[in-house]
């Protein structure tokens, strides 16, 4: 069972839906496949040092975009990949709550509440 989430994904040229899986080891915001990012208008603004999960390292080109996630807009660094999947890393995650209920399969991801409220 792999946990997933739905998002848009808005540059300045075009939008797209998409399902992307909840990696709790990326700590970043948002990784996409080449091919959806393709084409949506993402502006590049850097390139940084990132250490895969083998350990090796490379240079990867980091976009600004946006995304709708949980019913809020927020600016994002998309990172491209080769793969066929898009994640969303932790940083995207910071104010949620995760849970998995491994028996049935079923994933929850909702926006903590404000203490006090």
């Amino acid at each position: 069972m792999t946990p997933t989430t739905e998002l848009e994904v808005q540059g300045t040229r075009g939008s797209a839906s998409i399902t992307a899986i909840i990696d709790t080891g990326f700590e970043g915001d948002l990784c996409l496949p080449v091919s959806v990012a393709v084409g949506h208008g993402l502006e590049l603004v850097s390139q940084v040092p990132i250490e895969l999960a083998d350990g090796t390292q490379k240079l990867e080109l980091v976009f600004a975009g946006s995304v709708v996630f949980l019913d809020r807009q927020r600016e994002v660094f998309i990172y491209l990949t080769d793969s066929d999947d898009a994640l969303v890393g932790t940083h995207l995650l910071s104010n949620c709550r995760l849970s998995i209920d491994f028996t049935t399969g079923k994933t929850q991801l909702t926006t903590k509440r404000p203490r006090g409220r």
